[in-house]
């Protein structure tokens, strides 16, 4: 085995602080073309219906490259019409007592990749939070004409961008709402080093009491007419206490780290669902050494080689063994000024030699390799983590 090259190309990913359990997903994997709504629109997970939209016209359309390794992307089609989805809050009685989001005190977090493609034409584009048939409660993308990304609060038109931000540029953009009685402070960051950033945000909105139970992607402009703007990669999720441990955290670990250059050694754990199904699993390592490109790998069974290639740590998956990264349309996550790293990993289609789907029953294993100085450029592995998924 190889040491991982020095420079590489990256998105940087840390991982998470908080405890984070799984609401919805979806990375748009159908068919390049397809409308999606109104009978084609039912991947994904953790939703209560199909997609839809008013009629059969005004639909987003599937279309590629994804902005995400996981199927392709959604691309508005109509100006100034939606397509929507509800997400299932049966399995959230504790954010959602009475079926919609945001009638308990709760903080969720709402990611997506997004990039305006018809920049003569469409003057807004985002992501929105409904009550179905009913008002429009925050929009988070490009406001209309504002250049920048930034959220509104449809009830007031109050409005904040990101100086500098430009919505003709991809962009991750991670939204944290923090559900009070007495109204809700949405926190928005642009392309943050992690997916549960805790720096200060990029813009910071106040808005009322609310609750939700519909999501909305949408762009135009007030003529109507052709549209273009790409969303990608929608995650939703709840926060479920601090620390690290327990709530959405799934699998078991085994086969102990070695110390690196930051201390003890790298750990890694994962979020989401063992349903095999549900294509639902992120996986994380903190206590990384700083500013180091790491790897996810996985294989179908455990194994054990002490400091392969001239690593300091012990390879703890055996043959043949699945990479994630820059072959399997996987980015390299880099460790940042924190430590910590994550990676959402496409389930139905473990980069192998073909690419194989997690079925129902499977155990894997999975573990973290990265760079360190430890005095000098070597390797490391955390330990590992098996999943049995159903």
């Amino acid at each position: 085995m190889k040491l991982l090259p020095l420079v590489l190309v990256s998105l940087a990913a840390p991982g998470l602080s908080q405890t984070i359990s799984p609401v919805a997903f979806e990375s748009f994997d159908y068919t390049v073309g397809l409308g999606i709504g109104n009978g084609n629109g039912f991947s994904g997970s953790g939703w209560m219906t199909e997609w839809w939209s008013g009629n059969a016209g005004d639909h987003g359309v599937i279309t590629t490259p994804g902005f995400d390794s996981i199927g392709h992307k959604l691309t508005t089609n109509i100006e100034n019409q939606g397509t929507f989805r509800l997400p299932d809050a049966a399995p959230h009685v504790d954010i959602a007592p009475n079926g919609k989001f945001g009638s308990a005190d709760a903080v969720m977090w709402f990611r997506f990749r997004t990039q305006r493609i018809d920049p003569a034409g469409d003057v807004y584009g985002g992501f929105s939070l409904f009550t179905q048939f009913g008002a429009e409660h925050i929009f988070i993308g490009c406001p209309g004409n504002a250049e920048a990304w930034g959220m509104e609060d449809p009830a007031t038109l109050n409005r904040v961008t990101v100086a500098g931000s430009d919505p003709d540029v991809q962009a991750l953009l991670v939204c944290r709402i923090t559900f009070t009685d007495s109204g809700e402070t949405a926190d928005l960051w642009v392309d943050p080093a992690t997916n549960y950033p805790t720096t200060t945000p990029d813009a910071t909105l106040p808005l009322g009491d609310f609750d939700w139970n519909e999501v909305r992607f949408q762009s135009g402009v007030t003529t109507g007419g052709p549209t273009g703007w790409d969303f990608d990669e929608l995650v939703i999720e709840k926060e479920t206490g601090g620390g690290g441990g327990g709530g959405g955290t799934i699998g078991t670990t085994y086969c102990n780290a070695n110390a690196n250059s930051a201390g003890a050694g790298a750990s890694i754990s994962a979020v989401g669902s063992t349903t095999a199904s549900l294509n639902f699993v992120t996986l994380q390592m903190d206590s990384l050494p700083l500013n180091q490109f790491c790897l996810f790998i996985a294989s179908r069974q455990a194994g054990f080689v002490s400091g392969p290639g001239g690593s300091q740590g012990d390879l703890c998956v055996g043959s043949p063994i699945a990479r994630f990264g820059p072959a399997a349309g996987y980015s390299l996550p880099n460790s940042g000024s924190t430590g910590m790293v994550d990676q959402l990993i496409d389930l139905t289609s473990i980069p192998l030699t073909p690419a194989v789907g997690v079925l129902p029953g499977e155990t894997w294993y999975f573990q973290g390799w990265y760079r360190d100085n430890n005095p000098t450029p070597t390797s490391n592995f955390s330990n590992a983590l098996s999943i049995t998924f159903q």
